[in-house]
């Protein structure tokens, strides 16, 4: 797949989400973080199907999945810099088992927004110490 090719996936996967959104929480979330939980098992199920047998460990092969991994990523590193206390966060756990908790989280709560799921991905992380 080309360049030019993921670049024009990538745009056509922006277009209809919000650029921000208001939640019942009462903050505005950016972008695609306002994505919905089952549009993230989706992304998942996408993920898997098009990961060769032979797939090479950390390499991501749909450009939705990239997006779901660098929000997570992006939200870690955001509530690191703002909470000073546990400022390490995530540093114990990988990309991979931080995903699949997601996505359990997500099939049990197709409803929910992906926001929601990190903010309790980061309960767990505080929980497990990691």
């Amino acid at each position: 797949m080309s360049f030019l090719t993921i670049g024009a996936l990538g745009m056509s996967l922006f277009a209809g989400s919000p650029l921000y959104e208001h939640t019942s929480s009462g903050f505005v979330v950016a972008g695609e973080a306002g994505r919905s939980c089952g549009q993230y098992v989706q992304a998942a199920d996408a993920e898997r199907a098009a990961r060769p047998p032979d797939a090479v460990p950390g390499t991501r092969y749909t450009a939705l999945y990239v997006i779901f991994v660098g929000v997570t990523d992006g939200f870690l590193t955001g509530v690191n810099y703002i909470d000073r206390d546990r400022s390490q966060l995530g540093k114990l756990s990988d990309a991979r088992s931080r995903m699949t908790w997601l996505e359990d989280y997500c099939k049990a709560h197709p409803t929910s927004s992906f926001i929601e799921a990190l903010q309790y991905l980061r309960i767990e992380l505080i929980k497990d110490g990691t």
